[in-house]
């Protein structure tokens, strides 16, 4: 009985008739709406899909074969519509998850950049607190990436003594640097 009566509303439906149309969509609306919601988790875009659904049946009406199965036509597109929507919406987080994390990388690169600059500028201002000779050297290897040898000729002394001078300056800006870290964390207890 069911399949007659499909044919028949499948008949009216290929001659335009609205009220076929509107029978078929109280026969299979609620089925399909079940079936998208099941995919989709929204009572929108299951509404949306069983719409978009019955939509492309009406504008092929004309081309609709007598012996198709309506029931399994109507499945079809409303699998086919969910499938693109699933894809659709992989898409559109896949790239809000991209953006996103395009967005705390360059965070995370100008915080390194300004973390860099401020500790820069405070090994620049602990280096120029040494004495002539030892700043000269340090500022020489440290800046400019002297080796020992480039630095002896530009100052006109021997490697030893460059090395000395070094060595001495490297402890020198460790106490300095210590001193001064200490100081900001004693500063950071004052404040709580």
């Amino acid at each position: 009985m069911t399949i007659d009566t499909d044919r028949q509303l499948l008949n009216g439906l290929r001659k335009g008739y609205e009220d076929a149309f509107v029978e078929l969509f109280n026969r299979y609306g609620r089925m399909m709406y079940a079936l998208a919601y099941r995919y989709l988790k929204s009572e929108e875009d299951a509404e949306d899909a069983v719409q978009s659904a019955f939509m492309k049946l009406w504008a092929r009406r004309e081309s609709l074969e007598l012996n198709e199965n309506i029931g399994s036509l109507l499945y079809t597109i409303l699998k086919n519509h969910v499938l693109n929507e699933i894809r659709h919406n992989a898409i559109v987080v896949e790239g809000n998850w991209e953006m996103s994390r395009e967005a705390e990388e360059a965070d995370d690169s100008f915080i390194r950049q300004m973390e860099k600059k401020n500790q820069l500028e405070l090994l620049i201002s602990a280096v120029s607190k040494l004495p002539a000779r030892k700043r000269d050297i340090c500022l020489l290897k440290l800046m400019k990436g002297f080796t020992n040898k480039e630095i002896a000729e530009q100052l006109n002394i021997k490697v030893p003594t460059v090395k000395v001078h070094y060595n001495q300056a490297i402890r020198m800006l460790r106490k300095y640097l210590l001193m001064l870290v200490i100081a900001i964390c004693a500063f950071g207890e004052l404040w709580k």
